[in-house]
């Protein structure tokens, strides 16, 4: 029974493993996201308030 269910957990890790890594792989192949763009700054809370 132990080897049984070391089989199933290996096939199981397999498995998402191939599913992530063609998620991951699909996800790389779209050209229209830009993982580097930054955040826009909002009036309330990102600039400092000026000092008098």
């Amino acid at each position: 029974m132990s080897q049984f269910l070391s089989v199933l957990l290996l096939a199981t890790a397999m498995t998402l493993t191939l599913c992530l890594g063609v998620a991951a792989w699909r996800q790389s192949a779209v050209k229209d996201v830009d993982i580097t763009a930054t955040i826009a700054h909002q009036e309330n809370g990102w600039r400092a308030r000026p000092t008098n």
